[in-house]
C-alpha cells in the first residue's frame, strides 16, 4: 500500500457497489436470490406494516452471487484465511480502467493484449476494471459472462496491484470445472500466498466516472468468512 495518499475531494464520491436486494438484486452462479423478511417469534413480528413495534429483518445472502462482494485468498485456500484477517487496507490509491474484452472462441475475455492496450501501470494499490459500462445485468447465471485470462491476471500481479475490482461476477469463467485459475494467479496460491490482497466482484461503475486515478475506500462487512458484501467508494483527486 502507498504510504502517503494523494490529496482527494472527500465531499465528492462515487459509490460503485450494487445492492443486495430481494426485489431488485443481482444473481449469479445459480445461487439463490437474497431474501429479506421480517423476523417472527411467538407473537412478535419484525414489521411495522404488520403491526410490530419496529422493523427487524432476517437477511439471507449468498455473498458470491447476490451483489458487490470482496473476497480474500480463503476463497480458494479454505478456512485458514478469512476476510476479517486478510483485509487490512481501508483507503488506497486506485486506477479506473475501461477495457474492451476480446472474443476468444465463444467467450468474451479480458486478455493481456486488451488490458495492455488500456492500462499503463502507475503504482496504484487498486485496479478498477470496467468491462461492461452501463450495460449491466441482474441475472448472470448460465450466461457465460466476461472473465480474465491468466496472462492478464499475471500482469495485474506483476504491477503490484493489491486490490482488484471488476464489474463481472467473477474473474474466472463461469463453468471452468473448479479450476479458478485467474483467482489462483492473483493470490499466487499455493506457492506464495498474497494474503492481504483482495478481489471485489460485481461492482458497477457509471459512465460519469472517468478513467484515471482515485482514492478508494474499500468498505466490507466484518464477516468471519472468505467474502462479504462490500460498498467500495471512489474519491476524485484534487
Amino acid at each position: 500500500m502507498n504510504a502517503v495518499l494523494p490529496a482527494f475531494d472527500h465531499r465528492t464520491w462515487f459509490d460503485i457497489s450494487r445492492q443486495v436486494s430481494h426485489r431488485h438484486g443481482v444473481r449469479a452462479f445459480h445461487l439463490p436470490h437474497a431474501t429479506i423478511a421480517p423476523f417472527r417469534e411467538g407473537g412478535f413480528v419484525g414489521s411495522v406494516e404488520e403491526g410490530g413495534p419496529c422493523r427487524c429483518d432476517v437477511v439471507v445472502v449468498a455473498t458470491h452471487g447476490n451483489g458487490t462482494h470482496t473476497e480474500c485468498v480463503g476463497h480458494v485456500a479454505g478456512q485458514a484465511y478469512t476476510l476479517r484477517d486478510c483485509l487490512h487496507d481501508m483507503l488506497v490509491t486506485a486506477h479506473v480502467v475501461r477495457v474492451a474484452p476480446e472474443r476468444v472462441g465463444d467467450d468474451m475475455v479480458v486478455t493481456a493484449d486488451a488490458l495492455g492496450a488500456a492500462w499503463s501501470p502507475a503504482g496504484a494499490d487498486a485496479l478498477v476494471l470496467v468491462t461492461a459500462g452501463e450495460h449491466v445485468a441482474s441475472e448472470y447465471s448460465g450466461t457465460n459472462p466476461t472473465y480474465m485470462s491468466t496472462e492478464a491476471m499475471q500482469m495485474v500481479v506483476d504491477a503490484g496491484i493489491q486490490h482488484l475490482l471488476i464489474d463481472q461476477p467473477s474473474v474466472d469463467k463461469e463453468e471452468d470445472a473448479g479450476a479458478l485459475a485467474a483467482h489462483r494467479v492473483f493470490w499466487q496460491w499455493p506457492q506464495a500466498p498474497r494474503k492481504h490482497a483482495t478481489i471485489t466482484e460485481l461492482i458497477y461503475v457509471p459512465d460519469a466516472v472517468s478513467d484515471g486515478p482515485y482514492v478508494l475506500c474499500l468498505n466490507a462487512s466484518l464477516f468471519d468468512a472468505d467474502a462479504a458484501p462490500s460498498r467500495p467508494v471512489l474519491f476524485p483527486l484534487l
